[in-house]
Protein backbone atom coordinates (compact mmCIF):
# COMPACT_ATOMS: atom_id res chain seq x y z
CA UNK A 1 0.00 0.00 0.00
CA UNK A 2 2.72 2.08 1.01
CA UNK A 3 3.99 1.63 -2.54
CA UNK A 4 1.23 2.48 -4.35
CA UNK A 5 0.35 5.91 -1.94
CA UNK A 6 3.98 7.50 -2.94
CA UNK A 7 3.42 6.43 -7.17
CA UNK A 8 0.83 9.24 -6.74
CA UNK A 9 3.34 12.00 -6.27
CA UNK A 10 5.28 14.29 -8.72
CA UNK A 11 8.03 15.81 -7.38
CA UNK A 12 7.83 18.24 -9.85
CA UNK A 13 4.51 19.64 -8.71
CA UNK A 14 4.39 21.88 -5.70
CA UNK A 15 1.30 20.69 -4.18
CA UNK A 16 1.81 17.16 -4.45
CA UNK A 17 5.87 18.19 -2.84
CA UNK A 18 3.74 19.98 -0.07
CA UNK A 19 1.71 17.19 0.63
CA UNK A 20 3.55 14.47 0.41
CA UNK A 21 4.94 13.98 3.95
CA UNK A 22 1.17 14.41 5.50
CA UNK A 23 -0.37 12.13 2.86
CA UNK A 24 2.09 9.06 3.41
CA UNK A 25 2.82 6.70 6.05
CA UNK A 26 -0.31 6.69 7.46
CA UNK A 27 -3.09 3.85 8.80
CA UNK A 28 -3.85 1.07 6.10
CA UNK A 29 -7.47 2.64 5.95
CA UNK A 30 -6.27 6.29 5.44
CA UNK A 31 -3.41 4.81 2.76
CA UNK A 32 -6.73 2.87 0.79
CA UNK A 33 -8.48 6.24 1.06
CA UNK A 34 -6.09 8.25 -0.69
CA UNK A 35 -4.62 5.29 -3.53
CA UNK A 36 -8.54 5.23 -4.27
CA UNK A 37 -8.97 8.69 -4.51
CA UNK A 38 -5.52 9.18 -6.80
CA UNK A 39 -7.76 6.62 -9.21
CA UNK A 40 -10.06 9.62 -10.55
CA UNK A 41 -8.16 9.95 -13.76
CA UNK A 42 -9.71 6.86 -14.73
CA UNK A 43 -13.66 8.29 -15.07
CA UNK A 44 -13.53 12.42 -14.36
CA UNK A 45 -12.82 13.71 -18.07
CA UNK A 46 -14.27 16.19 -20.01
CA UNK A 47 -18.41 15.10 -18.86
CA UNK A 48 -17.12 15.85 -15.54
CA UNK A 49 -19.40 12.89 -14.73
CA UNK A 50 -18.05 10.66 -11.12
CA UNK A 51 -17.95 6.98 -11.28
CA UNK A 52 -21.24 5.86 -9.22
CA UNK A 53 -19.03 2.75 -8.05
CA UNK A 54 -15.77 4.73 -7.42
CA UNK A 55 -18.16 7.33 -5.39
CA UNK A 56 -19.83 4.56 -3.39
CA UNK A 57 -16.51 3.13 -2.27
CA UNK A 58 -15.04 6.88 -1.47
CA UNK A 59 -18.23 7.14 0.90
CA UNK A 60 -17.19 4.19 2.83
CA UNK A 61 -13.46 4.85 2.74
CA UNK A 62 -14.30 8.43 3.96
CA UNK A 63 -15.75 6.86 7.25
CA UNK A 64 -12.28 6.41 8.39
CA UNK A 65 -10.72 7.69 11.46
CA UNK A 66 -9.25 11.04 9.93
CA UNK A 67 -10.47 11.02 6.73
CA UNK A 68 -12.01 14.40 7.36
CA UNK A 69 -8.98 16.51 8.45
CA UNK A 70 -6.92 14.40 5.57
CA UNK A 71 -9.51 15.82 2.67
CA UNK A 72 -9.75 19.24 4.48
CA UNK A 73 -5.54 19.34 4.46
CA UNK A 74 -5.38 18.29 1.30
CA UNK A 75 -7.94 21.51 -0.19
CA UNK A 76 -6.46 23.57 1.76
CA UNK A 77 -3.44 22.94 0.20
CA UNK A 78 -4.80 22.99 -3.49
CA UNK A 79 -6.22 26.42 -2.36
CA UNK A 80 -2.51 28.11 -1.72
CA UNK A 81 -0.40 29.87 -4.04
CA UNK A 82 -1.06 28.98 -7.62
CA UNK A 83 -3.21 25.81 -6.84
CA UNK A 84 -2.64 22.88 -8.52
CA UNK A 85 -0.28 24.35 -11.31
CA UNK A 86 1.32 26.68 -9.54
CA UNK A 87 1.32 29.93 -12.31
CA UNK A 88 0.22 33.11 -11.14
CA UNK A 89 2.14 35.35 -13.98
CA UNK A 90 0.38 36.87 -16.90
CA UNK A 91 3.46 36.15 -18.66
CA UNK A 92 2.48 32.37 -18.57
CA UNK A 93 -0.37 33.56 -20.74
CA UNK A 94 1.60 33.66 -23.89
CA UNK A 95 3.90 31.41 -23.27
CA UNK A 96 1.24 28.82 -22.82
CA UNK A 97 -0.18 28.92 -26.03
CA UNK A 98 -0.39 26.07 -28.12
CA UNK A 99 1.44 23.71 -25.46
CA UNK A 100 0.32 20.33 -24.52
CA UNK A 101 2.07 19.42 -21.26
CA UNK A 102 1.80 15.96 -19.68
CA UNK A 103 -0.52 15.63 -17.32
CA UNK A 104 1.03 15.42 -13.49
CA UNK A 105 0.62 12.29 -11.92
CA UNK A 106 -0.42 13.67 -8.80
CA UNK A 107 -3.81 15.73 -10.94
CA UNK A 108 -6.18 12.53 -10.14
CA UNK A 109 -5.19 12.71 -6.54
CA UNK A 110 -5.75 16.24 -6.33
CA UNK A 111 -9.64 15.51 -8.40
CA UNK A 112 -10.04 13.24 -6.15
CA UNK A 113 -9.79 15.24 -2.68
CA UNK A 114 -11.52 17.46 -4.48
CA UNK A 115 -14.67 15.42 -5.13
CA UNK A 116 -14.80 13.68 -1.95
CA UNK A 117 -14.65 17.04 0.26
CA UNK A 118 -18.16 16.93 -0.94
CA UNK A 119 -18.81 14.49 0.61
CA UNK A 120 -17.88 14.78 4.35
CA UNK A 121 -20.65 14.93 6.85
CA UNK A 122 -19.95 18.78 7.57
CA UNK A 123 -18.92 22.29 5.87
CA UNK A 124 -16.78 24.20 8.44
CA UNK A 125 -13.01 25.26 8.90
CA UNK A 126 -13.33 27.35 5.78
CA UNK A 127 -13.62 24.50 3.23
CA UNK A 128 -16.58 26.00 1.26
CA UNK A 129 -14.27 29.43 0.72
CA UNK A 130 -10.96 26.79 0.02
CA UNK A 131 -13.17 24.82 -2.36
CA UNK A 132 -14.49 27.95 -4.50
CA UNK A 133 -10.70 29.70 -4.06
CA UNK A 134 -9.67 26.11 -6.19
CA UNK A 135 -12.44 26.73 -8.47
CA UNK A 136 -11.60 30.60 -9.52
CA UNK A 137 -7.90 29.80 -9.75
CA UNK A 138 -8.50 27.10 -12.34
CA UNK A 139 -11.40 28.80 -14.27
CA UNK A 140 -10.44 31.77 -15.13
CA UNK A 141 -12.28 34.25 -12.23
CA UNK A 142 -9.44 35.75 -10.85
CA UNK A 143 -7.70 39.33 -11.85
CA UNK A 144 -4.59 37.54 -11.94
CA UNK A 145 -3.77 34.67 -14.32
CA UNK A 146 -3.50 31.31 -13.61
CA UNK A 147 -3.20 28.30 -15.89
CA UNK A 148 -6.55 26.65 -16.31
CA UNK A 149 -7.32 23.17 -15.81
CA UNK A 150 -11.21 22.36 -16.31
CA UNK A 151 -11.23 19.22 -15.09
CA UNK A 152 -10.03 20.53 -11.78
CA UNK A 153 -12.64 23.33 -11.84
CA UNK A 154 -15.26 21.27 -12.47
CA UNK A 155 -14.17 18.87 -8.95
CA UNK A 156 -14.44 22.24 -7.80
CA UNK A 157 -18.10 22.98 -8.46
CA UNK A 158 -19.15 19.84 -8.23
CA UNK A 159 -18.17 19.48 -4.42
CA UNK A 160 -19.64 22.50 -3.55
CA UNK A 161 -22.38 21.44 -5.39
CA UNK A 162 -22.61 18.56 -2.89
CA UNK A 163 -22.08 19.86 0.43
CA UNK A 164 -24.79 20.90 3.04
CA UNK A 165 -24.86 24.55 4.42
CA UNK A 166 -25.23 27.80 3.16
CA UNK A 167 -21.69 28.38 3.16
CA UNK A 168 -21.12 26.47 0.07
CA UNK A 169 -24.56 27.98 -1.56
CA UNK A 170 -23.12 31.55 -1.38
CA UNK A 171 -19.78 30.25 -2.73
CA UNK A 172 -21.61 29.11 -5.96
CA UNK A 173 -23.50 32.72 -5.97
CA UNK A 174 -20.29 34.12 -5.92
CA UNK A 175 -19.13 31.86 -8.44
CA UNK A 176 -21.60 32.32 -11.11
CA UNK A 177 -21.38 35.38 -11.23
CA UNK A 178 -17.71 35.69 -12.08
CA UNK A 179 -16.93 32.43 -13.85
CA UNK A 180 -17.30 33.04 -17.80
CA UNK A 181 -20.58 31.56 -19.47
CA UNK A 182 -18.45 30.28 -22.15
CA UNK A 183 -15.59 28.02 -20.05
CA UNK A 184 -16.70 24.33 -20.69
CA UNK A 185 -17.04 23.59 -17.01
CA UNK A 186 -19.73 26.29 -16.23
CA UNK A 187 -22.30 23.69 -16.72
CA UNK A 188 -20.93 21.57 -13.60
CA UNK A 189 -21.42 24.88 -11.53
CA UNK A 190 -24.98 25.89 -13.56
CA UNK A 191 -25.84 22.24 -12.38
CA UNK A 192 -24.29 23.03 -8.72
CA UNK A 193 -25.83 25.76 -8.09
CA UNK A 194 -29.50 23.75 -8.82
CA UNK A 195 -28.36 21.27 -6.85
CA UNK A 196 -27.32 23.40 -3.78
CA UNK A 197 -30.44 26.06 -4.05
CA UNK A 198 -33.14 22.91 -4.21
CA UNK A 199 -31.81 21.73 -0.99
CA UNK A 200 -31.82 25.06 0.71
CA UNK A 201 -35.18 25.27 -0.95
CA UNK A 202 -34.28 28.50 -2.47
CA UNK A 203 -37.42 29.98 -4.21
CA UNK A 204 -37.56 29.97 -8.48
CA UNK A 205 -37.33 33.75 -8.82
CA UNK A 206 -34.38 33.97 -6.04
CA UNK A 207 -32.84 31.12 -8.15
CA UNK A 208 -33.13 33.21 -11.16
CA UNK A 209 -32.35 36.96 -10.28
CA UNK A 210 -29.13 35.01 -9.02
CA UNK A 211 -27.54 33.39 -11.51
CA UNK A 212 -27.96 36.68 -14.73
CA UNK A 213 -24.31 35.44 -16.60
CA UNK A 214 -22.47 38.76 -16.23
CA UNK A 215 -20.38 37.57 -19.33
CA UNK A 216 -17.49 39.18 -18.06
CA UNK A 217 -18.43 42.92 -18.13
CA UNK A 218 -16.83 45.07 -15.63
CA UNK A 219 -18.94 47.21 -13.33
CA UNK A 220 -18.71 50.13 -15.60
CA UNK A 221 -20.11 47.42 -18.52
CA UNK A 222 -16.91 46.85 -20.54
CA UNK A 223 -15.05 43.71 -21.19
CA UNK A 224 -11.89 44.50 -22.69
CA UNK A 225 -10.38 41.53 -25.07
CA UNK A 226 -6.51 41.08 -26.01
CA UNK A 227 -3.49 38.91 -25.96
CA UNK A 228 -3.46 38.70 -21.94
CA UNK A 229 -6.87 39.01 -21.07
CA UNK A 230 -8.03 41.50 -18.18
CA UNK A 231 -10.39 41.14 -15.06
CA UNK A 232 -11.93 37.82 -14.51
CA UNK A 233 -12.05 36.73 -19.21
CA UNK A 234 -8.44 35.98 -19.76
CA UNK A 235 -9.09 35.11 -23.49
CA UNK A 236 -5.49 35.40 -25.23
CA UNK A 237 -7.75 36.19 -28.55
CA UNK A 238 -5.52 38.02 -30.97
CA UNK A 239 -7.54 40.73 -31.32
CA UNK A 240 -7.82 44.41 -29.40
CA UNK A 241 -11.52 44.56 -28.71
CA UNK A 242 -13.67 46.25 -26.19
CA UNK A 243 -17.28 44.93 -25.77
CA UNK A 244 -19.80 47.82 -23.77
CA UNK A 245 -22.98 47.90 -23.16
CA UNK A 246 -24.50 50.91 -22.39
CA UNK A 247 -26.71 52.76 -19.90
CA UNK A 248 -29.26 52.64 -22.78
CA UNK A 249 -29.22 49.14 -23.51
CA UNK A 250 -27.22 49.65 -26.73
CA UNK A 251 -24.18 46.89 -27.12
CA UNK A 252 -20.98 48.28 -29.10
CA UNK A 253 -17.78 46.47 -30.23
CA UNK A 254 -14.66 48.89 -30.60
CA UNK A 255 -12.10 47.01 -33.19
CA UNK A 256 -8.92 48.75 -32.25
CA UNK A 257 -5.34 48.35 -35.36
CA UNK A 258 -2.85 50.17 -33.22
CA UNK A 259 -4.03 53.41 -32.50
CA UNK A 260 -7.22 53.77 -34.99
CA UNK A 261 -10.47 51.97 -33.99
CA UNK A 262 -13.66 51.32 -35.13
CA UNK A 263 -17.10 50.97 -33.95
CA UNK A 264 -19.78 49.19 -34.22
CA UNK A 265 -23.33 47.55 -33.12
CA UNK A 266 -25.28 44.32 -34.05
CA UNK A 267 -24.36 42.27 -35.64
CA UNK A 268 -20.64 43.58 -34.64
CA UNK A 269 -19.27 42.87 -38.04
CA UNK A 270 -15.68 43.73 -37.64
CA UNK A 271 -14.14 46.73 -40.24
CA UNK A 272 -12.91 45.65 -43.63
CA UNK A 273 -9.84 43.71 -43.92
CA UNK A 274 -9.47 43.07 -39.87
CA UNK A 275 -9.31 39.42 -39.84
CA UNK A 276 -6.42 39.13 -42.41
CA UNK A 277 -3.76 40.15 -39.89
CA UNK A 278 -5.97 38.42 -36.96
CA UNK A 279 -7.70 35.32 -36.27
CA UNK A 280 -10.87 34.72 -37.70
CA UNK A 281 -11.68 32.91 -34.70
CA UNK A 282 -11.41 35.33 -31.94
CA UNK A 283 -13.00 37.76 -34.29
CA UNK A 284 -16.07 35.36 -34.30
CA UNK A 285 -15.56 35.17 -30.63
CA UNK A 286 -16.01 38.57 -29.77
CA UNK A 287 -19.37 39.42 -32.19
CA UNK A 288 -20.82 35.98 -30.07
CA UNK A 289 -19.81 37.64 -27.11
CA UNK A 290 -21.30 40.93 -27.63
CA UNK A 291 -24.83 39.28 -29.08
CA UNK A 292 -24.71 37.38 -25.84
CA UNK A 293 -24.89 40.33 -23.94
CA UNK A 294 -27.58 41.86 -25.68
CA UNK A 295 -29.68 38.34 -25.20
CA UNK A 296 -29.05 38.13 -21.77
CA UNK A 297 -30.41 42.63 -21.24
CA UNK A 298 -33.33 41.11 -23.24
CA UNK A 299 -33.78 38.99 -21.35
CA UNK A 300 -33.25 40.78 -18.18
CA UNK A 301 -35.71 43.19 -19.72
CA UNK A 302 -39.18 41.00 -19.98
CA UNK A 303 -38.02 39.51 -16.50
CA UNK A 304 -38.15 42.82 -14.54
CA UNK A 305 -41.51 43.77 -16.61
CA UNK A 306 -42.79 41.08 -15.51
CA UNK A 307 -42.84 42.38 -11.89
CA UNK A 308 -45.02 45.21 -12.23
CA UNK A 309 -47.61 45.67 -10.02
CA UNK A 310 -46.09 42.54 -7.84
CA UNK A 311 -45.77 42.70 -4.14
CA UNK A 312 -42.11 41.35 -4.32
CA UNK A 313 -39.63 43.21 -2.04
CA UNK A 314 -35.85 43.38 -1.70
CA UNK A 315 -33.56 43.97 1.35
CA UNK A 316 -31.33 46.66 0.31
CA UNK A 317 -28.48 44.72 0.05
CA UNK A 318 -29.85 42.06 -2.21
CA UNK A 319 -31.31 44.40 -4.35
CA UNK A 320 -27.95 46.48 -4.55
CA UNK A 321 -25.75 42.80 -5.31
CA UNK A 322 -28.36 41.27 -7.91
CA UNK A 323 -29.96 44.08 -9.01
CA UNK A 324 -28.17 48.11 -9.25
CA UNK A 325 -24.51 46.69 -9.22
CA UNK A 326 -25.14 44.00 -11.90
CA UNK A 327 -23.33 45.15 -15.36
CA UNK A 328 -26.63 43.67 -16.94
CA UNK A 329 -28.98 43.29 -14.72
CA UNK A 330 -28.22 47.12 -13.81
CA UNK A 331 -29.43 48.70 -17.31
CA UNK A 332 -32.67 46.95 -16.95
CA UNK A 333 -32.86 48.36 -13.38
CA UNK A 334 -31.92 51.95 -13.87
CA UNK A 335 -34.59 52.01 -16.36
CA UNK A 336 -37.37 51.37 -13.96
CA UNK A 337 -38.72 53.86 -10.85
CA UNK A 338 -38.15 52.04 -7.42
CA UNK A 339 -39.52 52.71 -3.96
CA UNK A 340 -37.85 52.25 -0.51
CA UNK A 341 -38.54 52.09 3.12
CA UNK A 342 -36.77 52.37 6.07
CA UNK A 343 -36.00 50.40 9.26
CA UNK A 344 -39.71 50.63 11.46
CA UNK A 345 -41.56 52.85 8.78
CA UNK A 346 -44.44 51.82 7.20
CA UNK A 347 -44.86 54.42 4.03
CA UNK A 348 -42.72 53.92 0.79
CA UNK A 349 -40.56 56.84 -1.00
CA UNK A 350 -39.04 57.12 -4.40
CA UNK A 351 -35.66 55.73 -4.57
CA UNK A 352 -33.38 58.51 -6.44
CA UNK A 353 -30.89 57.17 -8.49
CA UNK A 354 -27.87 58.63 -6.42
CA UNK A 355 -29.17 56.92 -3.51
CA UNK A 356 -26.16 54.71 -1.63
CA UNK A 357 -26.27 55.28 2.07
CA UNK A 358 -28.58 53.37 3.81
CA UNK A 359 -29.63 50.62 6.33
CA UNK A 360 -29.05 47.40 5.50
CA UNK A 361 -32.41 46.28 7.08
CA UNK A 362 -34.07 49.13 4.00
CA UNK A 363 -37.06 47.82 1.56
CA UNK A 364 -36.58 48.14 -1.88
CA UNK A 365 -39.78 47.19 -3.99
CA UNK A 366 -40.86 48.44 -7.86
CA UNK A 367 -43.06 51.19 -8.11
CA UNK A 368 -46.61 49.78 -7.91
CA UNK A 369 -48.01 52.31 -10.58
CA UNK A 370 -44.82 52.15 -13.23
CA UNK A 371 -45.81 50.50 -16.60
CA UNK A 372 -44.16 47.90 -18.50
CA UNK A 373 -39.88 48.26 -19.01
CA UNK A 374 -39.04 50.60 -22.17
CA UNK A 375 -37.64 48.68 -25.10
CA UNK A 376 -34.23 48.38 -25.81
CA UNK A 377 -32.31 50.60 -28.23
CA UNK A 378 -31.94 49.41 -31.55
CA UNK A 379 -28.57 47.67 -32.45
Amino acid sequence: MSDLVTDLFDPGNAWSTRTRERLTGLSPELGELVVHLGTSDGFWNWRYKVDAAWKRRAKVLLKADGADELVRYAVQELARGGSFHDMDDPEHAIRELGMIKPASRARGLAIGFLLAAGWLRRDSEGLSADLAAVARKNAQAMDTYHRVDHEIAGAAFAALGDLPGPEAMEELWALHYDVARALHPQKVLVKSVKKAAARLGVPAHELAERTVPRHGLERDGTLTVGWFGKGVLWWNASVDAVVTLHDTGQVTVDWAEGDHVTRTTAPFRSPAGYKTPMRADSVTLVRRYAQNVGKTLAEERQRLGALAGGTRTWLWTDWVRYYRDHPVTGVATRALAWEYRLPNETAYRPLPPDFYAVPAATEVRRRPDEGAVPEPVAG
